[in-house]
């Protein structure tokens, strides 16, 4: 995956890199949250997403966001894990039946 630096001028300090999200324009606490851009496997979306508090540089996140399922970091590298695990064990199987 490739990230770009937000294409958005007025980028709040310490935004993301990878923040894709207009700032400014909105108030409070929606302004805080950073947003990257969105891929798409078999129509489900995928997504970097954190708030980052303004005045105290208090930070959360950042999450994976999946579908509608919300991943922290650690728990989207346990499922990358898994995946490739599986997708491991499936091409075994592709290799064993052309032998």
């Amino acid at each position: 995956m490739t990230t770009a630096n937000s294409p958005y001028a007025g980028r709040p300090a310490g935004c993301p890199t990878w923040c894709v999200q207009r700032h400014g324009i909105r108030t409070g606490e929606d302004d805080a949250v950073h947003m990257s851009g969105e891929l798409l496997v078999r129509g489900v979306s995928l997504r970097l997403c954190t708030t980052i508090e303004p005045d105290t540089g208090q930070l959360d996140g950042p999450y994976v966001l999946l579908g509608g399922e919300e991943y922290t970091l650690h728990e989207a590298d346990a499922l990358i894990d898994a995946l490739t695990h599986l997708v491991d064990e499936g091409v075994g199987v592709i290799r064993r039946a052309r032998a």
